[in-house]
């Protein structure tokens, strides 16, 4: 199997909880998934600004740490989307076949600001409308652009979420 996404459930279930309890401004607990959802849209942006997906529109930019690791970013929004999944209790929608991975190859997307756009809106939609669809395509389009459009290696990224969740842990 190319990526294991139910032992990186298991692994991520023991830091449902754990982070918030470090958090030096706590926040209800209704507002914990917008926070999930949110962290997560800055990990994208993150990803975006790394892959040069975007031109600068004022004279100095966006200005980001990018010493990290592509894939290291992109592990880190991998398990931000599981955190998610567990916590709106949609785990069935993330864990997907060989077969699926490959298939993504099927249709390439040649613009990178369409597809993270297109993640993003799916996301605020699973958000704010509660719809599960939208979180499933947004999950199954950021691991195209992983795979396809930004061509990181399954070894690799399977080491780099492992990090992130034992870091986690």
């Amino acid at each position: 199997m190319l990526l294991d996404f139910a032992a990186y459930l298991r692994d991520a279930r023991t830091m449902f909880g754990a982070v918030s309890g470090d958090w030096e401004r706590p926040i209800k607990r209704d507002d914990m998934i917008l926070n999930d959802y949110l962290n997560l849209d800055i990990t994208l942006s993150q990803l975006m600004v790394q892959t040069q997906t975007v031109n600068a529109d004022t004279p100095y930019g966006v200005q980001m740490d990018t010493h990290q690791d592509l894939v290291d970013v992109y592990a880190q929004a991998l398990t931000q989307f599981l955190l998610i999944s567990l916590k709106q209790q949609w785990t069935h929608l993330m864990v997907l076949e060989d077969a699926d991975l490959v298939a993504f190859s099927r249709f390439p997307q040649r613009n990178l600001m369409h597809q993270f756009d297109g993640i993003k809106t799916m996301l605020l939609n699973s958000y704010h409308q509660k719809r599960q669809d939208d979180f499933s395509h947004a999950w199954r389009s950021f691991l195209k652009l992983g795979l396809n459009e930004l061509a990181l290696e399954p070894e690799k990224l399977d080491a780099a979420v492992k990090r992130v969740l034992l870091v986690e842990n």
